[in-house]
């Protein structure tokens, strides 16, 4: 639950920081397989305004890095076959969407030979041609060899670009430096450097369009409640905090107890008890029927993680009755 929470929230934190920036595509699918799909790409256009009115120092930079970028987001430590997954998902979108480009240009230009493109035409599809940012926790210095992998002294401490022909990157946050050029960068940290950054996030002015987004994303994905100021919360923000802190710490007792027991079912219970409580909280105790009690009880694990996932996104009943009723029960 925990993995899907954040995964979630990471993209709902990049859309929400560069909004402002460009545009944000999620869940891009390259080939029929998850691991296969793109999580988020990021379009900067460059002549909107918040460029300038905005400042979130490193990871500005790292945006800025091409027009057209892949973001990927991994909360332990970089394996060797998450960065072979990355280039492996770049390659299969560019290929086909490189072919689209080309086409639609020599349609345009009423062209047959791809040579006799303008030099406008070749750099618009350039442009969309992506650069891949890997943000890790953290990574070995053994892997950053074996990629070889050069330290991005432009950017500073942490960052590191991978041999031009990858169009890749790595951002390793326990590296980073502590200063308020990192703190947003931070905030896709392990749970204590993300909790430290934003603590520092929390002092920024009320004004600041992004500061108020982030907090409205720990709360509308369950993250770090606990160290949001509530002054400017809604009763009804206040009482979905309080009762989510409930739910996750006792979730998380469960599934401890449950692992140390060593009882897979234990953790499934554990689950289905934690969306019984949510559905009651959104919902009210009328809406957890015996049916859907008997349908959240199909449920497999895996199925159970994604039911909580959408549950945060469901603004009405019948939208979780929908998914209950169309998913394949195991």
């Amino acid at each position: 639950m925990s993995q899907y929470k954040h995964d979630r929230f990471f993209k709902f934190y990049i859309q929400s920081l560069y909004k402002t920036k460009g545009n944000t595509l999620q869940n891009i699918q390259v080939r029929n397989d998850e691991d296969l799909e793109i999580d988020l790409m990021f379009m900067a256009e460059r002549e909107k305004a918040g460029w300038l009115s905005e400042n979130l120092g490193l990871f500005d930079l790292l945006m800025q890095e091409h027009p057209t970028l892949i973001i990927e987001h991994y909360s332990s430590y970089l394996e060797e076959t998450d960065i072979d997954k990355s280039i492996t998902r770049k390659n299969l979108y560019w290929y086909r969407k490189q072919k689209e480009l080309i086409e639609g240009a020599k349609t345009q230009q009423k062209s047959a030979n791809t040579q006799r493109l303008s030099k406008e035409a070749k750099q618009q599809i350039e442009n969309q041609n992506p650069f891949t940012w890997i943000i890790t926790v953290n990574c070995s210095e053994k892997l950053l060899k074996m990629c070889c992998a050069q330290k991005a002294t432009d950017l500073g401490k942490g960052v590191y670009r991978l041999p031009p022909i990858l169009r890749m990157g790595i951002v390793i946050i326990d590296q980073l430096e502590d200063s308020p050029q990192t703190i947003w960068l931070k905030m896709l940290g392990g749970r204590e450097t993300a909790k430290s950054a934003f603590e520092l996030i929390k002092q920024l002015s009320p004004e600041r369009r992004e500061k108020n987004d982030i907090i409205n994303a720990c709360i509308k994905y369950c993250v770090y409640l606990k160290d949001i100021p509530t002054e400017n919360l809604t009763p009804e923000d206040k009482d979905f905090m309080r009762t989510m802190e409930q739910i996750d710490a006792w979730y998380e007792a469960e599934m401890s107890k449950a692992r140390l027991e060593g009882k897979t079912e234990g953790k499934t219970e554990g689950k289905i008890e934690a969306a019984t409580n949510i559905i009651e909280f959104k919902f009210g105790s009328s809406a957890l029927t015996p049916q859907i009690a008997s349908q959240l009880e199909e449920l497999n694990n895996q199925q159970l993680d994604e039911f909580m996932v959408r549950m945060f996104n469901w603004q009405q009943l019948g939208e979780m009755e929908e998914w209950l009723s169309g998913i394949e029960k195991v």
